[in-house]
């Protein structure tokens, strides 16, 4: 199987507790709390499937200084970052949603 442009894992905060760790590239990482993670899974999810007409996903984590922002193209995602972007087809949109559904626990 191919390497993902991203990761995704559970990781502790001392104070906030469980956070959902999404790191693309070397240098961009937006930290979610389970509750932002599991909303963005299921926003993943419905406009991969086209259950959803968005065509942008748009999150601010408030454990980040960094957004998600996700723009629907019709072969999949292009997620930016702080001016830092990947292309995603609808499969990896699909394996990034099962990614943070499954680091919530």
């Amino acid at each position: 199987m191919p390497e993902t442009p991203y990761s995704v894992a559970s990781v502790q905060h001392r104070v906030m507790g469980q956070q959902i760790r999404l790191r693309f590239a070397d240098d961009i990482e937006l930290r979610f709390t389970p509750a932002e993670a599991s909303s963005l899974s299921l926003a993943l999810v419905a406009v991969s499937l086209g259950i959803s007409p968005e065509r942008e996903i748009y999150m601010s984590p408030i454990a980040s200084d960094a957004a998600f922002v996700g723009a629907v193209t019709d072969a999949g995602m292009r997620i930016d970052s702080t001016g830092t972007g990947i292309c995603l087809q609808w499969a990896e949109v699909e394996q990034l949603a099962a990614a943070l559904a499954t680091a919530i626990g």
